[in-house]
């Protein structure tokens, strides 16, 4: 049975020309982009670097949509709870028959589901980069997969930040901290460096030969697999093979041993795994966030 928030959020949100014209600049956006970069194949100057262009455009328009999801989620998520507070329409909500997990998780999908929209509907500008060829439509699909798990996971946590928090202004301060800090604590293992016992087994050419994929994985810091920055750059790294001059000829020091073991466990599965791990996080996020929600109100009204 549809969720009864998400049902009530949908529909009131989907009727408004907002909606419709926030779709429209968005693909447009794309669009252009993605014109703008292919434009000597369009012009009919075909060269063999010209076939590149897709491989160009498809990393740039993942990039741009990851950015996008990162910043425009905490804020559209943020109200979720804590607006419901501010408006004093909260207890309306808890004395319902609606559970306090169905709350939260409507809550969720509410915004999840604008963002998978806007996902969606920049799935056409995205075929573009299949024309030039260097990208199949299952690389695509897979990237907008990718998309859409990062999309709940920064939902969530906005969710959650809007559960602790009394003001829809805490809650969205405390959502982009959490993005940033969650971002910063998960690269810390790469800018420490790995212990010797790791190192040792890494640029050793005959045990990184040996090494199997799931030592490999063993051997990754758990950290990483929480940053989403990390799991993209696996996906694109698995898709495109852009960034393997870039780093092992280069060298860069604590970067290649992460590099190294990303690629014996497989950068596709590297990506699957951090989506997978992300997305476990966040049903727990919201699960705590429904343990949260009606004892905090239950204090207040007690208090008040």
């Amino acid at each position: 049975m549809l969720n009864p928030i998400l049902s009530f959020s949908a529909t009131r949100r989907m009727r408004t020309f907002r909606m419709m014209l926030i779709l429209l600049i968005y693909v447009l956006l794309l669009l252009g982009i993605a014109v703008w970069l292919m434009a000597p194949f369009f012009a009919g100057r075909v060269t063999l670097g010209f076939m590149t262009r897709g491989v160009t455009c498809y990393t740039v328009l993942l990039i741009l949509q990851f950015a996008l999801i990162v910043l425009i989620a905490p804020a559209m998520s943020s109200g979720a709870i804590a607006g419901e507070r501010d408006r004093r329409t909260l207890e309306l909500l808890l004395v319902t028959q609606t559970g306090s997990f169905r709350i939260v998780l409507g809550k969720a999908l509410e915004s999840f589901a604008f963002l998978a929209l806007l996902i969606l509907c920049g799935l056409p500008v995205m075929c573009l980069c299949l024309i030039t060829g260097g990208i199949t439509f299952t690389q695509v699909l897979l990237g907008e997969l990718y998309l859409m798990a990062i999309a709940f996971a920064a939902v969530s946590l906005g969710v959650f930040c809007s559960t602790i928090a009394r003001s829809t202004v805490v809650a969205a301060v405390l959502s982009y901290l959490a993005v940033m800090a969650i971002g910063a604590v998960t690269v810390l293992p790469v800018l420490t460096g790995y212990p010797q016992r790791i190192t040792d087994k890494v640029y050793d050419p005959q045990l990184y030969a040996a090494m199997t994929p799931r030592q490999a994985f063993g051997l990754i810091h758990p950290a990483l697999f929480l940053n989403p920055g990390y799991g993209l750059t696996a996906l694109l790294q698995g898709q495109t093979q852009g960034l393997t001059s870039m780093i092992e000829d280069r060298g860069w020091g604590r970067l290649l041993a992460t590099w190294l073991l990303m690629k014996k466990l497989g950068c596709t599965c590297t990506a699957l795994i951090c989506a997978a791990v992300q997305t476990g996080v966040s049903f727990a996020l919201l699960g705590i966030a429904a343990l949260l929600v009606r004892p905090s109100e239950r204090r207040r009204r007690a208090n008040g």
